[in-house]
C-alpha cells in the first residue's frame, strides 16, 4: 500500500465531504482497498465502491477535491499497471467531471492535480500502455499548454 497515498486518506475528515449517495463516510475505505489491492480483481471490486459516488456520469462530488489528493500521494509511489491505471482513470475523471452544487470544484480539482503535473509528466514518461495513457490525458486537461513537452520528451531528441 501506498505510505503516502494512506496519510492522505487518513488526514481527510470524509465524514465532511459528500458523494453521489451523501455522505462520503465510506470513500476512505474504498480508496484504502484500492491502494492494498493485491491484484485485479480486488482493485475492480474498490473501483466498483468508487465510481458512481465520488464521480457520476460526469458529476464530481464534494469528494472529489481530497480524492485528487490522495490520488497524487499514492502515484509518488510506484504501483502495479493494474492498480495506477485505475488511479490514474480516477483522476481523469475527477478533473473532467463538473459539479451541479458548486461551481468552483472542477476549478479546485483541475488546481490540485495541476499540482501533481511533473509527477504525472514522470508516469508518462517512465511507463507505457494504460498508465501512459491516462496521465496523458490527464495533463491535456489539467495543463493543456504543456501537453507537448511531454510529448517531445517522449518522443526523444
Amino acid at each position: 500500500m501506498s505510505r503516502l497515498g494512506e496519510g492522505m486518506i487518513e488526514a481527510v475528515d470524509w465524514s465532511t465531504y459528500d458523494v453521489a449517495g451523501g455522505p462520503a463516510t465510506r470513500l476512505g475505505t474504498a480508496l484504502r482497498a484500492l491502494l492494498a489491492s493485491s491484484d485485479i480483481d480486488e482493485a475492480s471490486a474498490a473501483w466498483n465502491e468508487i465510481e458512481e459516488g465520488v464521480f457520476s456520469q460526469g458529476t464530481i462530488y464534494s469528494a472529489a477535491e481530497p480524492t485528487v489528493s490522495v490520488v497524487l500521494a499514492a502515484l509518488t509511489e510506484d504501483q502495479p499497471s493494474w492498480r495506477s491505471g485505475r488511479l490514474l482513470d480516477l483522476l481523469f475523471f475527477l478533473v473532467s467531471g463538473t459539479s451541479v452544487a458548486d461551481s468552483s470544484l472542477q476549478a479546485r480539482c483541475r488546481d490540485r492535480a495541476r499540482e501533481g503535473y511533473w509527477l504525472l509528466a514522470r508516469w508518462a514518461l517512465a511507463h507505457e500502455g494504460w498508465a501512459r495513457e491516462n496521465a496523458l490525458e490527464t495533463i491535456e486537461v489539467i495543463a493543456p499548454d504543456r501537453i507537448e513537452w511531454v510529448r517531445a520528451a517522449m518522443a526523444g531528441p
